[in-house]
């Protein structure tokens, strides 16, 4: 009899392990093994270990959990790792451990947009789903699976609040779930394996119109170390947020990103006062692909691991997305 994978699910709580309590609205209340028996099907595929890490909504999770996580993941010997939770902040706990695990194993992230006791409920569709890929992943990748598609977390955003393709890339998806197959488009992103003890306190501060900037001269009273600055479109800012950005870029880490939902900041076409030229003379560094809140977690990351080399780690980081 051949031996079936193992495969070990974490559960961190979030919509898919909601169910109803006393009070009005729902709670997470599931366990790990509660999702697993959930999805008959899963005992024909693999051996499964559950364990419950928290029960939170995924607001709540913070970068020292993600990072003992990633720990446990690197120790197990399972053939290949899955975490659930809240869809909230799935984006940036996939993608800050993308940045942080060096593991020899597949690390899967999913989650559900419908909890289990409302019509159509999607999480064990996606926990099915994040088991096939799971089986079929590179090995040391990180991926997020959620209605039928495998993303990489660095290109990943929620762009819903509640539809089932709340989740999408600009490239697309590297994978699509079609009858029970995974077809890979392209190879998942492997761990980058950065030392994650702490994250160093960075802001992330968007432009908007006509605002004077009195947030950016409060960050260094606030003991932020760094900041990262959404941009108008391609990296543009008003001259009087360009000053103050020169400013603090005498004084901390300023990183351009855009506050747009996809597309690559400039570096050499706008020249007038705010542009990207302008403002990359004036000391910030442009994000390149990576949206503002990942962008904050590589750089707060950088921070505390690999400072003497932050900008150079960042900005090859940058042109790799």
């Amino acid at each position: 009899m051949e031996k079936k994978p193992v495969i070990q699910v974490f559960a961190l709580g979030g919509t898919i392990a909601m169910t109803p309590g006393d009070r009005s609205g729902v709670t997470p209340t599931l366990s790990a093994a509660e999702l697993v028996r959930a999805v008959p099907d899963l005992v024909e595929m693999a051996e499964f270990r559950a364990e419950t890490l928290v029960q939170k909504g995924s607001a709540n999770l913070t970068c020292d959990l993600i990072s003992d996580l990633c720990n446990r993941a690197e120790a197990s010997d399972a053939d290949a790792v899955i975490v659930t939770q809240g869809t909230d902040s799935m984006e940036e706990t996939s993608f800050l451990a993308s940045l942080v695990y060096k593991g020899d194993r597949p690390l899967i992230f999913t989650g559900a947009m419908r909890t289990p006791n409302q019509p159509g409920a999607d999480g064990p569709a996606n926990l099915l789903d994040a088991v096939r890929a799971a089986l079929s992943a590179p090995a040391g990748s990180v991926s997020l699976v959620m209605n039928g598609e495998v993303h990489d977390p660095w290109c990943v955003a929620k762009e819903h609040t509640s539809t089932l393709q709340a989740f999408s890339s600009e490239q697309g998806p590297v994978a699509v779930v079609s009858e029970g197959h995974v077809y890979w488009r392209r190879a998942a992103r492997k761990g980058h394996g950065l030392k994650a003890t702490s994250l160093a306190p960075v802001a992330l501060v968007g432009a908007v119109l006509d605002d004077d900037g009195r947030m950016l001269d409060m960050l260094p009273s606030l003991g932020y170390k760094a900041v990262v600055i959404e941009a108008y479109g391609a990296g543009h800012l008003s001259e009087l947020w360009a000053c103050k950005a020169e400013k603090l870029a005498a004084e901390m880490p300023v990183i351009l990103a855009s506050r747009t939902r996809g597309g690559r900041v400039f570096e050499a076409t706008y020249g007038y006062k705010g542009a990207e030229i302008d403002l990359i003379a004036r000391g910030l560094v442009p994000a390149g692909g990576l949206r503002g809140r990942k962008a904050r977690l590589l750089l707060s990351l950088l921070l505390v691991s690999d400072k003497a080399n932050w900008k150079q780690t960042f900005t090859a980081v940058g042109k790799s997305v």
